[in-house]
């Protein structure tokens, strides 16, 4: 385990402590939300824990996470923010982000070491969705089928669904894993009934966002962009492209991210757009001398994964939309109440924790929200507790709580 002083905005919150209210016996907490396996609603009407003011201590769960990843075996970087302030121990992270026989040479993983997020993206589209429709007063039950691109033909079925369904993975749509099954899940069968998370109804949003905002436009006269747009009904690299402008100009630059105009879906340093050789390696083990796999450059599955960010530029988003400079308290309640850009939510001893996790070939992510407290945490290679990550997070957390 690692002894370096614990890394914080300022200094003195080193020795404090942030004050939350609530505590519950241990065997109380942690228990899955009916949210992930049931209807929403059961998740709204669930009650949260009340009990003793209690502490969290930032550097008591730095400390934890660092323990708990050590024993995975993996590179990692992770970032905590509480109360707009950011901790992690040393670096923020162990391991290599690309190991010393990768071109470039060795590099270690860390707070500031720029990863694929995976379906941590679905967080920040979610976003970019809803400040949209602010912009241009359109509600959560405006039907989609009118922002698609020309060409496609969307079902019957299709065109009952409202840009709930899709924030909220309510459409039994399908993905075919290739760009034209794209175009083909709009003629597709849908199920409102239930909640199955789908990246296809993220990969629809990342398409429709930018003609929300060109079809809106021409409404009042400006048909530019909708004309840039209609080039191709399969003009990804066009989507991807305005998506990303939206996601800038709407949620990372009123978050005051470091660095956010460099932001991509691609691999990016410091002076914009590297090669993917270059970037933070994918590997199936953090020993050996196995070669690592190259970030892949993503455009038609923009909106629900590939966004590539470090775990400390990611944990001060999820500040900032606490702290409501990205979207209103309104619309934050609505992402955690109905599940927009998370995958579900654990009851603890201070309330929800809401979490969203990423799964890929030789990485993996989680990111979650305590209530004044926020973390991010990036592996490139598996881990292999995937399946209860949130939980494991979750207990180091409860773990930092102190009376």
């Amino acid at each position: 385990m690692k002894t370096q002083l614990l890394k914080s905005v300022s200094s003195y919150l080193i020795f404090s402590s942030v004050l939350f209210v609530s505590a519950c016996n241990e065997e109380q907490i942690l228990q899955e939300s009916a949210v992930e396996k049931q209807e929403l609603s059961d998740d709204a009407n669930a009650k949260l824990i009340i009990g003793q003011p209690t502490q969290f201590n930032a550097f008591t769960f730095a400390e934890e996470i660092e323990r708990y990843m050590e024993d995975q075996n993996v590179g990692f970087g992770y970032s905590i923010m509480s109360n707009g302030e950011e901790f992690f121990v040393g670096n923020g992270g162990e391991g290599f982000a690309r190991k010393a026989f990768e071109a470039g040479g060795e590099k270690q993983h860390g707070a500031l070491v720029q990863q694929e997020s995976l379906q941590a993206t679905q967080y920040v589209t979610a976003l970019a969705v809803l400040k949209i429709l602010k912009r241009y007063n359109l509600s959560l039950q405006t039907k989609v089928w009118p922002y698609l691109p020309k060409g496609w033909e969307p079902s019957p079925g299709f065109k009952s669904l409202n840009f709930e369904h899709l924030l909220s993975h309510q459409t039994g749509l399908v993905n075919g894993g290739t760009e034209q099954s794209i175009m083909a899940s709009v003629k597709g069968e849908v199920n409102t009934s239930l909640r199955k998370v789908n990246d296809i109804n993220y990969i629809l949003l990342g398409i429709i966002t930018p003609y929300v905002d060109a079809v809106e436009k021409s409404k009042k006269g400006n048909s530019t962009l909708l004309k840039v747009l209609n080039q191709a009904p399969l003009n990804f690299n066009i989507y991807a492209a305005e998506f990303r402008k939206i996601v800038y100009e709407n949620v990372f630059l009123p978050a005051g991210i470091k660095q956010a105009s460099l932001i991509d879906w691609q691999a990016w340093g410091d002076g914009g757009y590297m090669q993917p050789h270059l970037s933070t390696q994918g590997y199936l083990e953090i020993k050996g001398t196995a070669a690592g796999i190259d970030k892949a450059v993503v455009s038609a599955n923009a909106g629900a994964t590939g966004l590539y960010m470090s775990a400390s530029q990611f944990a001060h988003l999820q500040s900032a939309v606490s702290q409501l400079k990205v979207v209103s308290a309104a619309d934050l309640h609505l992402m955690k109440n109905k599940l927009f850009g998370f995958d579900g939510a654990l009851n603890g001893t201070i309330g929800k924790y809401y979490y969203k996790t990423g799964l890929g070939y030789r990485c993996n992510t989680i990111i979650m929200d305590f209530g004044k407290a926020q973390v991010a945490l990036f592996a490139n290679s598996p881990i292999s507790v995937t399946v209860n990550h949130p939980v494991e997070i979750a207990k180091r957390f409860e773990k930092s709580l102190e009376k």
